[in-house]
């Protein structure tokens, strides 16, 4: 059976929006000091290494995206290629070779 995954196999990516249309992206870790502030009731400022963020200005903060951190994720090569679809005059070579190796007229197209 498979190993279940934890909260710290994924990392995130969360979004802080202000009044004034600044927009701050934090990681999981940063993102949890701005949700205990506000759960807390505080009304000052996070002060982050290169940025800070004041509380009472703060009016969108959601997670914009999760993933699996490197070491869970599949390799590159487990993933499935992407679907590509046959071009129009690809496919009627293909056609014309298959009727050719049959021995069959090709039909009359539309």
């Amino acid at each position: 059976m498979p190993e279940m995954l934890n909260d710290n196999d994924y990392e995130e990516l969360w979004v802080v929006i202000i009044t004034t249309k600044g927009r701050y992206e934090l990681s999981k870790n940063q993102a949890r000091l701005v949700q205990e502030a506000m759960a807390g009731g505080e009304r000052g400022a996070i002060v982050f290494e290169t940025f800070t963020i004041s509380i009472p200005y703060i009016t969108e903060f959601y997670r914009e995206s999760r993933f699996l951190k490197q070491a869970r994720a599949l390799p590159a090569r487990a993933t499935e290629a992407p679907y590509v679809p046959v071009s129009p005059e690809k496919m009627q070579k293909i056609r014309e070779e298959i009727y050719k190796k049959v021995g069959k007229p090709m039909p009359k197209t539309k």
